[in-house]
């Protein structure tokens, strides 16, 4: 008798999205239940920027297939095709009309079969977000009737499949929230934003350890930020004649695309500056040293800072932490300005 081994081999659902993988795990499970069920769930993706939302929203959509029938040399052939997939960016949206003329009719009538994502959702009209309410609220059958001007749209969700995504989830009507089911997104590690570097760096050598060590770092946890890296690193690779990119090219490119530490800006630098140079500083105090709103301070420089572990909140105001001041130890030249009032 002779023993035979079977092995299973997991298809990749998800070809090139790098990392992510409690949210790819999710959407496998939906995916899985759709192939049964023909339904998916209202789905909320939330996000920090370039943390691939988007690109992981349309590769799911890409997995959402259906029978159809497409004319091939004038025949009729039953063909397995993803649904229709359209994306939406809300800021474009401007009031209930436009939205009921220009997507719903257009895309949501007549049986079409197809996935909608609406992007940056935080951002929808009032009038759009209240429909939202009701269109996104099926009966018993997985359907449903919006009545607009004394017409009735049906909205039948065994064939449709609605996505929102956005940066701000805070900023969502949460009647609406409570709608979706929510897949939250995270930072992307240094090992992975080094993935997402090589995969657009087509076939350049890095030297060591440079891409683990100095490179991710410098791209603050955002996919897209390695994206443009790579774009920079090609076009740096071709103008010198380089086969290998080194340490030294990567100062060099530092220095003229002005890329400082840990990638902060000069809004961030301008901050910690301050600290250094005056030590605890409450918040109204900063913003009138730096020119900013408090608003502005909390959103456009602390939140990066303190993932970063940099800064210290507390009610006697803003101080640099112990990771701060290493690093303005380790880099010195950071606060070659400070001595002018920055």
């Amino acid at each position: 008798m002779t023993n035979t081994t079977t092995t299973t081999t997991k298809i990749d659902l998800f070809p090139n999205v790098v990392g992510q993988y409690p949210a790819k795990r999710k959407f496998e499970f939906y995916i899985k239940g759709f192939e049964r069920t023909g339904i998916v769930p209202n789905i909320l993706l939330t996000a920090p920027k370039g943390a691939g939302k988007t690109m992981l929203a349309r590769a799911f959509a890409r997995n959402l297939v259906i029978e159809d029938v497409e004319e091939i040399d004038d025949v009729l052939h039953d063909v397995i095709v993803p649904k229709r997939y359209f994306e939406f960016n809300c800021a474009t949206i401007k009031n209930l009309r436009q939205f009921v003329e220009q997507i719903m009719v257009p895309y949501m009538q007549g049986g079409s079969k197809a996935t909608f994502l609406f992007d940056e959702c935080h951002m929808l009209p009032k009038d759009v977000t209240m429909a939202l309410l009701t269109i996104t609220n099926p009966n018993k059958n997985n359907f449903n009737t919006f009545s607009y001007e004394g017409s009735d749209i049906d909205i039948d969700f065994r064939k449709l499949t609605f996505l929102f995504a956005t940066t701000e989830p805070q900023e969502v009507f949460h009647a609406l929230i409570d709608r979706m089911e929510r897949i939250d997104l995270d930072d992307y590690s240094y090992d992975e934003l080094g993935q997402i570097l090589l995969l657009n760096t087509d076939r350049i050598k890095f030297s060591g350890d440079i891409v683990s060590r100095y490179i991710a770092p410098a791209l603050r946890g955002n996919g897209r930020a390695a994206q443009k890296m790579a774009t920079n690193i090609k076009s740096y690779v071709a103008a010198n004649n380089t086969k290998t990119f080194k340490l030294s090219d990567w100062k060099e490119l530092c220095r003229i695309l002005d890329i400082m530490p840990h990638g902060l800006n000069k809004i961030e630098l301008r901050y910690l500056r301050t600290l250094h140079r005056e030590g605890t500083v409450r918040l109204y105090n900063l913003a009138a040293k730096l020119q900013m709103t408090r608003s502005a301070i909390q959103s456009d420089a602390e939140i990066y800072l303190q993932k970063l572990n940099f800064i210290e909140v507390s009610t006697h105001g803003r101080q640099l932490s112990y990771d701060a001041k290493q690093m303005f130890e380790k880099h010195p030249e950071l606060l070659e300005k400070s001595n002018h009032r920055s």
